[in-house]
């Protein structure tokens, strides 16, 4: 605090915003026991600018403040792998800009992983967001995902989208292996849709964990709901999965 010549104390200028560094989104994930390698933190770095460069023309998040961008994108994607163990290969479906798949990725860099969106501005974004960060074993499919036009077996699906839980199982049901797992990342309230995918897919699948979380330090409630395609469906269910 400076004085005046007359005794009077007087607040210091207010200095401009400084601009978020690498180090401050390494903070913002230390914080929730997310920790990268400095090459990890450099991908996700590089890969925050360039969603930030290509956001205004190609509509991929309408998030854009640095801190909420970092929490409820990064550390809502990240967080989910202290939560499960995920197989490979997986399938990332209605990735969007690529969300859980490409951070998912960097924090596991063996995970094989397709990365299923549609529309065709934000798939071009994901092509060049894998080549940019030299990600491998990543492949972009550039259609919907449904029973008919994908078909190539998988351990997992995963997905953040807003479609309810029964339609992305419908739509997974021609590559999800018997034992695969669905990963359905969601809000606080899906009680109702679990329900429902009991009523019509039981047995064939089982529920084999429900876990309601807080992201840390915040106030947003989440919630990991993982389905299992069960191995000896039994042909006497009339749901078509």
């Amino acid at each position: 605090m400076q004085s005046t010549p007359n005794g009077l104390s007087m607040r210091p200028l207010r200095r401009k915003s400084r601009v978020p560094t690498a180090q401050d989104l390494a903070e913002i994930l230390s914080k929730s026991s997310i920790s990268l390698s400095r090459h990890q933190l450099d991908q996700l770095w590089r890969y925050h600018n360039l969603l930030r460069k290509r956001n205004q023309d190609r509509d991929l998040t309408r998030l854009v403040g640095f801190e909420s961008m970092a929490v409820k994108h990064y550390v809502d994607c990240l967080y989910v792998a202290k939560l499960a163990s995920l197989p490979s290969p997986i399938i990332d479906v209605g990735t969007g800009a690529g969300f859980p798949g490409i951070p998912l990725k960097i924090l596991l860099p063996s995970l094989e992983i397709t990365l299923a969106e549609p529309r065709p501005r934000r798939a071009q974004f994901l092509r060049d967001a894998v080549k940019e960060l030299g990600l491998k074993g990543v492949e972009v499919f550039d259609h919907k995902v449904v029973s008919a036009s994908f078909k190539r077996p998988v351990q997992a699906v995963i997905t953040r989208a807003l479609e309810t839980m029964d339609k992305t199982i419908l739509r997974t049901s021609a590559c999800l292996v018997p034992g695969g797992r669905i990963y359905f990342m969601k809000g606080p309230n899906a009680d109702a849709e679990i329900k429902d995918v009991k009523k019509r897919f039981f047995p064939k699948y089982k529920l084999v964990q429900d876990k309601a979380y807080q992201l840390p330090h915040t106030p947003f409630r989440r919630r990991l709901v993982v389905w299992e395609r069960v191995v000896n469906e039994p042909k006497t269910s009339t749901a078509k999965a």
